[in-house]
C-alpha cells in the first residue's frame, strides 16, 4: 500500500508499473471496478478517459486492463502521455532519444 507523505492519500497495491511506459501503471478491471465504480462504469460505456482528482483512466484496448497516469501530466500531454517511452540505458542505441544540446538546437 502507498501513502502520500503530504496529503495521506491511501493507494491500493493492485497496480502494478509498466516496464515499457513512464509514469503509466496499470490493474485488471475488476480491481478498479471495486476501487472505483463510477469510473468504471463510463470507461466500459465507451469513454476514452476519465478522470479524478489524482489520475487520468484509460481502458486498454486489447483487454480487461486499465491503465493510469498522472492527472498533471495526462493534463500536459494528452492522450500522448499514455505512451511516454522509458529512457533507454544506452542513448546512443536509441534513435527517439536525442542530446539536450541537439534538442535545443531544433
Amino acid at each position: 500500500m502507498k501513502v502520500c507523505p503530504q496529503c495521506g492519500f491511501v493507494d491500493v497495491s493492485q497496480w502494478r508499473q509498466n516496464r515499457w511506459r513512464t509514469h503509466v501503471e496499470f490493474e485488471f478491471l475488476s480491481y478498479f471496478q471495486e476501487e472505483k465504480p463510477d469510473l468504471a462504469r463510463q470507461l466500459i460505456e465507451g469513454k476514452s478517459v476519465v478522470m479524478d482528482e489524482y489520475y487520468a483512466y484509460r481502458l486498454q484496448p486489447k483487454g480487461p486492463i486499465v491503465e493510469r497516469i498522472w492527472v498533471k501530466i495526462y493534463k500536459t500531454g494528452g492522450k500522448r502521455a499514455f505512451h511516454i517511452p522509458s529512457e533507454h540505458f544506452n542513448h546512443k542505441k536509441d534513435p527517439f532519444q536525442s542530446r539536450l544540446l541537439e534538442a535545443k538546437n531544433e
